[in-house]
């Protein structure tokens, strides 16, 4: 493998302006040597090491992305993680930074591995703040919480305004007909997120002197565990005819479940969701949702945090981003 100093020999140059094509710099730089340095980094298969880089500048391009996941969890077999992590990536990528991968369900355990890895900022993905009840500030270091309703001194927030979300599926759904209408959480226990959307679900169909019972509320996604109390509300003559999800995953597992119990989607039952994952466009039936914008989530969230590691004096940003509807198959209209 060849050094730095190799390159700069054989092009005839300092390594200070080895250092400048590597990085980008291009404006002490001739095209000319550009394109000579560059020929010799490709030949001699030269790969920067970024954590000397790092150390040597002191200034660190290491960027933690801290997801909540146990840690045992492939948290990439979640659509939703996999599409805004990969987002979040990109986005690092593009701004010269690098991901550092945490699975955690103790957010407070990070802040050692936080300082020892050199990192210039943290990108927490997580909505449970129970996860984060130990962790008093993070005002050491650049920091942008997505998803999260904890407030957290010193931290930037990235989320969305979920109530609104629940607003917008509770009046599609009255509009569409339904007047019975259940909801499902992923951790409605633990999930802030979870909670606000049901709060808006709510206010939209009480608008309309409509009810959410306590008992037509799923507080989890494990239908199997539920499946005689899902069932009995499924064969009452007064049951819900619509299911608003608080995440795509759900709806899909629902939808699911329905045909497990002999029922179609929209034929006997609608079936809403949340997020407007790749998926739903392609499942059957495609999914009517209420869309978030995740690579808008990821591009804020990573400009954010970039602009706070160049200025540190920066008073700490809280961000709500817009949803909408998305109408596709899975909700039928009734009347």
């Amino acid at each position: 493998m060849a050094t730095l100093k190799e390159i700069a020999r054989a092009a005839g140059v300092s390594t200070a302006t080895v250092s400048n094509v590597i990085n980008g710099n291009y404006k002490r730089v001739s095209e000319e040597t550009v394109a000579q340095i560059q020929a010799l980094i490709r030949q001699a298969g030269y790969v920067p090491n970024q954590a000397a880089r790092s150390l040597a500048q002191r200034e660190s391009r290491f960027i933690a992305i801290i997801v909540q996941a146990s840690p045992d969890e492939n948290i990439f077999l979640n659509p939703y993680n996999a599409t805004y992590v990969g987002a979040l990536i990109v986005n690092l990528y593009k701004k010269g930074y690098y991901p550092l991968i945490r699975f955690t369900d103790d957010f407070g355990a990070v802040e050692q591995d936080i300082r020892g890895w050199n990192v210039a900022g943290a990108l927490f993905n997580g909505s449970y703040s129970r996860y984060l009840e130990n962790l008093e500030s993070l005002a050491f270091i650049p920091s942008v919480f997505t998803d999260c309703y904890f407030d957290l001194p010193g931290v930037n927030h990235v989320r969305l305004d979920d109530e609104a979300g629940g607003r917008i599926a509770g009046d599609y759904l009255y509009r569409m007909g339904h007047r019975r209408a259940a909801f499902v959480a992923m951790a409605l226990e633990d999930s802030d997120v979870d909670k606000r959307r049901l709060v808006g679900f709510r206010d939209a169909l009480g608008r309309h002197d409509l009810t959410v019972p306590d008992q037509w509320v799923f507080p989890s996604a494990d239908f199997e565990a539920q499946r005689e109390r899902l069932t009995a509300l499924l064969g009452s003559p007064d049951g819900p005819t619509a299911f608003f999800c608080s995440a795509d995953q759900i709806a899909l597992h629902l939808i699911d479940f329905m045909r497990s119990v002999g029922l179609s989607v929209p034929g006997d039952i609608s079936v809403m969701g949340f997020d407007n994952l790749p998926i739903a466009s392609v499942s059957v039936p495609k999914l009517t949702t209420v869309a978030q914008d995740i690579d808008q989530k990821a591009l804020v969230s990573v400009d954010t945090l970039v602009r706070h590691i160049q200025n540190k004096d920066l008073t700490p940003e809280k961000v709500i981003l817009g949803v909408s509807l998305v109408e596709r198959e899975s909700v039928r209209r009734l009347g």
